[in-house]
């Protein structure tokens, strides 16, 4: 691997507030755009940092090579009865793109969701256009399950959304073929 995994510090607001400037993103997430100030960003960084959730983790991606953060990414809706979660994708500096560190994102997020927090289910949404992003959540072993149509309004119209899941056995296999 080529990255790693931190938790957020209060200087990483700055970074986070300009990724969410970058348009290109905005457009392909699922979530509606909003628009942030850096104090609340800074505000936001710190709750992350100084409350315990259980049912939520967000954490920086780092470069092994200089260390520094390049994007970020989270688990979320985490539910330890029923043992499911929910990854809420991943951003990565456009500068760092082709490196292959999407995929490596996504390979320690389910290292830890099925090694450490002990999750049967994870599952994952991405809007219909976004190619990328749903080749990528197939390649490391997601499962199409459903289009949900017209389930996110942003830029001014209606776009469908596909619902992805991969199951811990399911994880052992990619696991391997991944050489985690």
């Amino acid at each position: 691997m080529n990255i790693f995994f931190r938790a957020f510090e209060p200087t990483d607001a700055q970074f986070i507030n300009n990724l969410r400037k970058l348009e290109q993103f905005e457009n392909l997430i699922g979530g509606n755009k909003r628009y942030v100030s850096l104090a609340r960003e800074q505000k936001w960084v710190e709750d992350l940092i100084y409350n315990d959730y259980r049912d939520r983790f967000y954490v920086a991606i780092c470069e092994n090579e200089n260390g520094g953060i390049i994007g970020y990414t989270s688990v979320s809706n985490i539910d330890h009865v029923n043992k499911s979660c929910f990854w809420s994708g991943i951003k990565i500096h456009p500068d760092y793109n082709g490196k292959g560190y999407g995929t490596q994102t996504v390979l320690l997020i389910l290292k830890f969701v099925f090694e450490e927090l002990n999750m049967e289910r994870c599952t994952g949404e991405c809007l219909e256009e976004h190619v990328v992003a749903k080749t990528l959540m197939e390649k490391v072993g997601f499962q199409v399950e459903a289009l949900q149509r017209h389930s996110v309004f942003k830029n001014g119209h209606y776009h469908n959304q596909y619902v992805l899941s991969i199951l811990k056995g399911e994880y052992q296999s990619i696991k391997a073929k991944f050489e985690l």
